[in-house]
């Protein structure tokens, strides 16, 4: 025997014997010692509610008082941290009814009650009430007799907080012979509540049981009635979001929400044929928890609305539901054949033998009714020409079987138009998007960035790719590609190839997270280390990550002759990541690894490939240790030069930058001016040395123009600001 089960025996011994035999004995444990985490012991007694029963910290003794004879119900209701939980529950002469872990499912445990001790009136309450037979006006109440009764009276209203006979509102009806009544005269959707009370004898009744709630049925239109059911993932109701319900143009009914709990809470809509049917959504407090569903008057799913990700708004509203038509929605709608300026529209019939169509398309998020009709096409394809590039645009499909018979719409199908590929002064840099199940992007997009402003969104709608998209780009732009997840994240994969064609960046999906932002793409990147010879070309530094969990902190930094041009780590989800730079002639890299207190060094490595593909150095940890630094490349060396500083004449470091940008010259710098976009001077300085700090922490996020002026010469390049 365990050491609980001693102390179990020992409570239930010292509890018998100091107590009469008129309780249920409620022992409650848990391991953790912190309570029950929300878990709890609902009671009822010949069906009337007696209290909630639950363990605070390690071990709690509760105790339920019960008539001889009284039916008794317990039910356990799961919370958090389920599998701490044991309880044991003893009938009034010591039998134990339940002992062991919290059961998934206690629903419920019905136990007569074998108590010495009697009821304070002289008969039972009745219990298992119930409504059948609903209809929009009448329903049939019924009850079972707790013991030898025979009499009972009846109390019934309206539901509401003061409903309960003692409160004297209401109807009432005394001395029923049988334990059914029917109720008629009832109002249409309307919920009631009725009470049950025993007669014992003369001037002597029996608690009353109660209440048992229903709800009248809706009166349907001509075609019957849909069903609007809302649900919440979280189980705290809909937090103050609530919908509106619309038919054909006016509220109908409004305010509909989750109070508490998860759902599904349901209202019935009364439909006649032809009717247009709108659900407006109002969001509020975590509206990602909510959604809902419409179902017809057979029963049969219209439209599913959840979260729409990534901005957790909630559910979509719906609209232009036609109700009860014969004439069954388009399906498979699809783009093809797009351009800059053009797509091939494409869907398939309902299958309701429609010939004609309608369609509306606009600008992606266009409300509909406010985009461009297009009436009575007799085919179901439809080319649009004189689209934006690089613009996201929606489309609806509705079927025409008859003069008044039309489907309701199908849509939005999303599609985006490629963007310009008139090369910029450096030429064009292009992204593939690629889906490992073939299936695109399920809703995940990355937004590309061109010195610091979004430039074009792209997806793969279908598929598994590559699909191409070009960037044109000028000397210098920053490049930055920020991905945006939905469903099936860890499918979705891009690769950036640089305006030579070489892959700069690959990035994919891993472990249920999608691909990773690339930041800091710098297009046909002058030399970032000052020198004046000719440019070298792209080198590439590729890091390695064997758990694709990071580097937990750890980092690695890239030195051009002697200045810090890069620092960079891993973050988990990618088991591989690129980073591009240009070097010129004579530059000296140094590559140093940091671990930055981080461990599992052992998992990470690197490799540099110079500007011809080969790999010049490769570097990957051991056991408890960590990559090694590799300090003291020259690359294209010319013949001219052994001593690479006498080339450094002016140095400005770090480009971009958040907070200092120093300025390092062998001769004195005269004076510096940096401009903004509009060519307004933003900032002047003589400072007559060699060498100068410049605050640019207050700058906003931007490109400027930084012009130095030094000795006999000047030196003007773009200077980004990023914050």
């Amino acid at each position: 025997m365990t050491l609980k089960n001693l102390f179990l025996g020992f409570i239930i011994f010292y509890v018998n014997s100091f107590n009469a035999q008129c309780y249920y004995q409620l022992h409650m444990y848990d391991s953790y010692g912190d309570g029950w985490n929300g878990a709890f012991l609902e009671v009822t007694m010949n069906g009337v509610h007696v209290g909630d029963f639950d363990c605070d910290v390690s071990y709690t003794l509760d105790s339920v008082y019960s008539f001889s004879g009284a039916t008794m119900d317990f039910i356990f209701h799961s919370g958090n941290w389920d599998s701490e939980i044991t309880f044991a529950i003893l009938s009034p002469i010591g039998d134990t009814l339940i002992y062991g872990p919290a059961p998934s499912d206690l629903d419920n445990l019905l136990h007569t009650s074998n108590s010495t001790c009697p009821s304070t009136v002289s008969c039972l309450n009745p219990f298992s009430l119930n409504a059948s037979s609903l209809t929009t006006s009448s329903a049939n109440l019924s009850w079972i007799p707790s013991a030898t009764d025979t009499i009972w009276n009846l109390h019934w209203d309206t539901s509401h907080i003061n409903s309960h006979p003692v409160n004297g509102v209401g109807n009432s009806i005394n001395g029923l012979s049988n334990n059914n009544y029917s109720l008629t005269a009832l109002n249409p959707y309307t919920s009631y509540d009725f009470y049950v009370q025993a007669v014992c004898g003369i001037n002597s009744n029996s608690i009353w049981s109660g209440p048992f709630t229903f709800t009248t049925l809706v009166i349907p239109g001509s075609c019957g009635a849909y069903l609007l059911e809302l649900n919440d993932s979280y189980g705290d109701g809909w937090n103050g979001g609530y919908i509106d319900v619309l038919l054909n143009g006016t509220v109908i009914d409004s305010n509909i929400t989750i109070v508490n709990g998860s759902g599904p809470e349901s209202t019935p809509i009364p439909i006649d044929s032809g009717d247009v049917l709108d659900v407006v959504y109002y969001p509020d407090n975590w509206p990602e928890e909510n959604s809902y569903t419409i179902y017809d008057q057979f029963g049969n799913i219209i439209i599913i609305q959840n979260n729409i990700q990534p901005m957790n708004n909630g559910p979509l509203s719906t609209y232009g539901i036609q109700a009860c038509v014969s004439c069954s929605s388009p399906i498979s709608l699809y783009a093809s054949g797009i351009t800059t300026n053009i797509a091939d529209l494409s869907w398939v019939s309902g299958g309701s033998g429609g010939a004609l169509w309608n369609l509306e398309w606009g600008v992606s998020g266009f409300t509909q009714s406010s985009g461009t009709l297009i009436n009575n096409l007799n085919s179901n394809t439809h080319s649009l020409n004189s689209l934006t590039p690089g613009s996201d645009y929606d489309f609806y499909v509705q079927e025409v079987c008859g003069a008044n018979d039309i489907s309701s719409w199908s849509g939005p199908y999303t599609f985006t138009t490629n963007s310009l590929t008139i090369a910029g002064s450096c030429g064009i840099f292009k992204i593939a998007l690629l889906d490992s199940y073939g299936d695109g992007w399920n809703g995940g997009y990355v937004d590309i960035e061109v010195n610091y402003s979004i430039t074009q969104t792209v997806t793969l709608q279908t598929g598994s790719g590559p699909e191409y998209f070009d960037i044109p780009v000028d000397s210098g732009d920053v490049i930055n590609v920020l991905y945006t997840p939905d469903n099936w994240d860890d499918e979705n994969s891009y690769e950036i190839y640089n305006e030579a064609g070489v892959m700069v960046v690959s990035e994919a999906g891993s472990n249920g997270n999608g691909p990773v932002d690339t930041y800091g793409l710098i297009s046909c990147q002058s030399a970032g280390s000052g020198v004046s010879n000719s440019p070298c070309g792209w080198f590439i530094l590729e890091t390695y990550d064997s758990l694709s969990d990071g580097w937990n902190g750890s980092y690695m930094s890239i030195d051009l002759n002697g200045v810090s041009s890069h620092n960079l780590t891993m973050y988990s989800g990618s088991s591989t990541q690129l980073l591009p730079f240009m070097v010129d002639s004579n530059t000296i890299i140094d590559i140093s690894y940091h671990e930055n207190g981080a461990t599992d060094q052992e998992q990470n490595g690197y490799k540099l490939m110079d500007n011809i593909g080969n790999t010049i150095a490769y570097e990957l940890g051991s056991v408890n240790n960590a990559p090694l630094n590799t300090n003291g490349i020259a690359v294209c060396q010319s013949t001219t030069s052994s001593n690479i500083n006498s080339y450094n004449d002016l140095l400005i470091y770090p480009n971009p930058s958040n907070n200092l940008v120093n300025i390092n010259s062998q001769e004195l710098i005269s004076k510096i001016t940096i401009t903004n976009i509009l060519g307004e001077v933003v900032f002047e300085k003589h400072p007559n040395q060699s060498f100068t700090a410049i605050d640019v922490s207050s700058f906003s996020s931007n490109i400027y123009t930084i012009k130095v002026m030094y000795g006999e010469g000047q030196k003007v390049e773009k200077l980004f600001i990023q914050h």
